[in-house]
């Protein structure tokens, strides 16, 4: 029983100890929510305007793709975090040009 008062809770009841995250990752992590989320309202609203049914089916599936994204961010490594902060500025760009913004 002496050891069992040295562990942490988390780890006495079972589950693993995951440190905080530090100042950067937390600045990296907001960057990539913000990014994504940024993506996706663009789609969202290219496919509110879009009339061809045929371009809007393409949109609605592109915007799929990025919702799945953004539910999936926070369970995203390092190097998928890195991915978007390297190619989504351009995509949230291009259609950014799209929307006339």
């Amino acid at each position: 029983m002496p050891d069992e008062r040295k562990q942490h809770i988390t780890e006495a009841l079972g589950g693993n100890l995951i440190p905080p995250m530090t100042h950067e990752e937390r600045k990296e992590r907001e960057r990539v929510f913000n990014m994504i989320q940024g993506v996706a309202t663009r789609y969202n609203s290219l496919v509110n305007l879009e009339t061809d049914e045929e371009r809007r089916a393409d949109l609605i599936a592109q915007r799929a793709h990025y919702d799945e994204e953004f539910r999936r961010q926070n369970s995203m490594s390092a190097a998928e975090r890195q991915e978007v902060l390297r190619t989504y500025p351009e995509i949230l760009a291009q259609l950014r040009a799209q929307l006339g913004e």
